[in-house]
């Protein structure tokens, strides 16, 4: 299943996909605990990101989010998410770091991404922009 949508940094546009979002990951993961909310929060972050580090609180400036789920075999299935943005594109690859300190300020919800997903990189992209990549194996634990 793949799932696209395009959104600007207005908070009724957030706001809706970000609704659908939920409903989307409820039925991917199954409701298994917190998961489909933990994945929500990370693309919450990475889009907050996005509209603040790239966009420099341009809300009017779209967003492209693609969401594709996978069957890997009959207990698993592969999500992976990008977020593109058509900012100035960053000067080299970024991934979460391993560890902060108590009181970092800077790069906690990266953080928190890197400690949720599998995988998330922000990658420049050759022609402008950004791709925030994040990917999640789902083992179904019937």
């Amino acid at each position: 299943m793949i799932f696209k949508f395009t959104i600007t940094g207005r908070d009724e546009e957030v706001v809706q996909f970000e609704k659908e979002l939920l409903d989307i990951l409820q039925k991917i993961t199954g409701n298994q605990g917190m998961l489909a909310y933990e994945i929500h929060f990370c693309v919450h972050e990475a889009i907050l990101n996005v509209i603040q580090h790239t966009y420099k609180w341009d809300l009017e400036r779209p967003i492209d989010i693609r969401i594709d789920a996978k069957r890997v075999n009959a207990s698993t299935q592969e999500l992976e998410i990008s977020i593109k943005d058509y900012g100035n594109k960053i000067d080299k690859e970024i991934n979460p770091p391993s560890q902060i300190n108590l009181f970092q300020l800077r790069k906690r919800g990266l953080y928190m991404i890197g400690k949720i997903m599998d995988e998330c990189v922000i990658k420049p992209q050759k022609k402008g922009g950004n791709i925030t990549y994040m990917n999640k194996l789902l083992i179904n634990e019937k």
